[in-house]
């Protein structure tokens, strides 16, 4: 097959979509399909990129680590024909995403469409405190204009089909978890010594009880709460350590908030580090903590339960299939749960040993080869199924389009290989 990615966000840029994207690009080339990356420009991305175009866009100023595409070109819509694809894989609902549709509609090519985001949890990055109760609503809007707009849905979990039927959405999505390449987590990849060595240089001592946090730290991440309940725990040799790159000044005022809590001494901050060493940083921990209830899915859950390092998570619907039915980690509700979580790791050791072996035993069925296994046999699906005569495409009006091609103006990368 011949398959078209459009994202708005790609490499060089970090987060959960770029890896869903880049392991899906990775399994399909494995099993000998074309891939191409439709997506934006980046000043950061490097000059030559196999297989990726790159389209006009520009910074999103509420939150600079995205980008906002061109949604029509007529121009670079004429090179993707070229490319004969088999089918298109939209991965976002904003520029690129209604830049895709247009393109499915005109080339008369099955759209596919994944909802990686849960936008009532992102609303400070466009309203700041502003209109929260208003989120909701514009968020089921904004989801339910795109994703009735494709012939195929995918969502990572059951939590994200339910709120998109709580939001109106008729089409019945495609549960399709994004896996991980867990061989990068194992433990036998580092010796206890390595994991001793880290711990070390950051000042946590061998009997040290160590709790971590992975992952972007933003508001959304809800990681405040997470150092509001570790105040509570008195004991000295319990120590909490957060790995991950700090977006805005979410960074600096957690720091403020360990220190008025006067846990300054047991709070490590780690920041960003390098993608490769990641894995050791779950591993030099005895428990994974996590509070945030944005996730769609939860990749970081299922890294940790890959290192053998206990889950102890706010309850989430996402976690009813993950942790909860499989008894493959703890969740909690509320701050005396989560302290006695804790201690429970802490002290009964056989539970926590039965634990980790459940957890990682169901971590093997979110590899990065079954994810592009299901993806490829719903792409082999639609391609079956599609009826060109059906229109997704966002608006139909030839005046539109035609007021679009003038708006439309900037010409394609420089960056692009595919420029002629």
């Amino acid at each position: 097959m011949r398959v078209g990615i459009f994202t708005d966000t790609y490499r060089p840029q970090v987060n959960g979509v770029v890896s869903s994207i880049t392991t899906l690009e990775k399994e399909l080339r494995k099993k000998g399909h074309k891939v191409y990356i439709i997506t934006t420009t980046d000043p950061d991305a490097k000059a030559i990129e196999p297989n990726v175009l790159r389209i006009p866009s520009i910074e999103f100023k509420p939150a600079p680590q995205y980008r906002l595409g061109l949604v029509y070109s007529a121009k670079i819509i004429k090179k993707i024909s070229k490319l004969d694809l088999d089918v298109i894989h939209c991965q976002t609902e904003w520029g690129v995403g209604t830049f895709a549709r247009f393109v499915a509609t005109k080339l008369e090519i099955p759209l596919i469409h994944t909802y990686h985001t849960l936008y009532e949890y992102y609303g400070h990055y466009i309203f700041g405190n502003h209109l929260k109760n208003q989120r909701k609503k514009v968020a089921a809007a904004i989801s339910k204009f795109y994703c009735e707009r494709c012939n195929e849905l995918i969502v990572p979990t059951r939590k994200v089909a339910v709120i998109l039927k709580s939001y109106g959405i008729k089409k019945e999505p495609n549960i399709i978890p994004t896996g991980i390449y867990v061989d990068k987590f194992y433990r036998e990849n580092y010796t206890d010594e390595d994991r001793e060595f880290i711990r070390e240089s950051f000042g946590v001592e061998k009997d040290d009880f160590l709790c971590v946090y992975v992952g972007r730290v933003a508001q959304e991440k809800s990681i405040d709460v997470l150092i509001d309940m570790f105040s509570k725990i008195s004991d000295p040799k319990c120590k909490f350590m957060i790995v991950g790159k700090s977006y805005g000044d979410t960074g600096d005022k957690l720091k403020e908030q360990a220190k008025k809590l006067g846990i300054s001494d047991r709070v490590i901050f780690v920041g960003e580090v390098p993608h490769e060493k990641v894995a050791i940083y779950y591993q030099i921990g005895e428990v994974f903590l996590n509070a945030s209830i944005s996730e769609t899915q939860g990749l970081t859950f299922v890294e940790a339960m890959v290192a053998k390092v206990p889950v102890n998570a706010r309850y989430d619907l996402n976690l009813e299939d993950l942790l909860v039915e499989n008894e493959a980690g703890l969740v909690y509700r509320n701050e005396e749960e989560f302290i006695k979580n804790i201690k429970k790791l802490k002290e009964d050791t056989e539970f926590r040993k039965k634990m980790i072996e459940k957890a990682f035993t169901v971590s093997m069925d979110y590899t990065a080869e079954n994810f592009g296994n299901r993806v490829e046999a719903l792409y082999k699906k639609t391609i079956e199924e599609y009826d060109s005569s059906e229109s997704f495409t966002l608006f139909r009006g030839e005046k539109f389009i035609q007021q679009i091609r003038r708006w439309a103006s900037p010409k394609s990368s420089d960056r692009s290989p595919w420029r002629k």
